[in-house]
């Protein structure tokens, strides 16, 4: 991260040699990787017990970024990603049997609906490689990325009137208006793909999918808990995440014009890192002519 905003204060003077992108974004939670909780050796789940469905809502990323070479860029992505899911009957997670349960003797293993909320800001380091450009509009890239992620989250009762029943206000809640407890702070990282497609000297449409990794095991509201002798202990683990973006790419460079090598040149940059030209030509040796 320090080694990127070096970078960016490099040539500082140089005002127009940067892009900016405003993307919308939606995204799910697709399940934890490594190790699967260790279960009591006594557990049931309801009938017809269907883990979260994920329910798409909108986020939003803001990066400024410049080119390195005519086929990398760097950049600085701020993002926010909004993360939902809903189950009708929900399985019997260990967290219900953990003494962390709110819920009052007579009803704790609830086989009501449950829901989780998820935010997520993120700052995150970007590197993106236009490996194909498909003609003189498209470009394909590939791309990867690693920072760190602030995580607030609440899980509890679809029906708030199950909340009011058991005398709670969430069931878990972590960096939320419904918890004191500070948002999660940990690392996290991904990679993905994408297209952009020129619209002008100035304005692309861009497209990118991403898969990522962030460790913490909250992400889908639910704390993980190992089954250790007769405790539950609390466990640490790494969520997956999958998101798309739909957004617009600004590019202060002048005179940009995108060829199929990919490109990037201007009239009045071509002395930069964007495209360097061959110095001293004319102290180009010329032997001299024999004379008659």
């Amino acid at each position: 991260m320090g080694f990127l905003l070096l970078l960016f204060a490099v040539n500082s003077s140089n005002g127009q040699i940067y892009r900016y992108r405003l993307s919308a974004n939606s995204g799910f939670f697709s399940g934890e990787v490594g190790r699967a909780e260790i279960e009591p050796p006594e557990r049931f789940d309801y009938p017809g017990a269907k883990n979260f469905i994920p329910v798409l809502k909108p986020g939003v990323d803001l990066e400024i970024s410049r080119p390195v070479t005519p086929d990398f860029e760097l950049g600085l992505q701020f993002g926010y990603l909004h993360l939902n899911g809903e189950t009708p009957t929900p399985p019997l997670y260990n967290f219900f049997l953990s003494r962390n349960n709110p819920l009052p003797e007579n009803n704790k293993y609830p086989d009501n609906a449950l829901y989780y909320n998820t935010n997520i800001f993120s700052v995150s380091a970007i590197t993106r490689f236009y490996i194909l450009p498909l003609s003189d509009y498209f470009n394909f890239f590939l791309k990867a990325q690693g920072g760190v992620s602030f995580i607030g989250t609440d899980f509890s009762f679809s029906d708030p009137v199950h909340s009011v029943q058991n005398d709670i206000g969430t069931l878990f809640s972590k960096g939320t208006k419904n918890s004191k407890s500070p948002k999660e702070v940990v690392p996290s990282g991904g990679a993905g793909f994408g297209i952009t497609y020129k619209l002008s000297d100035k304005f692309d449409v861009y497209f990118d999918a991403t898969a990522s990794l962030i460790r913490s095991d909250i992400v889908n509201g639910v704390p993980n808990y190992d089954y250790k002798g007769t405790v539950l202990t609390k466990s640490k683990n790494t969520s997956s995440v999958v998101q798309a973006g739909l957004g617009l790419i600004y590019s202060a460079i002048p005179d940009r014009r995108y060829h199929k090598s990919n490109y990037t040149r201007s009239k009045r940059i071509s002395k930069n890192i964007f495209h360097r030209s061959k110095r001293n030509k004319a102290f180009k040796y010329k032997k001299p002519k024999r004379r008659r």
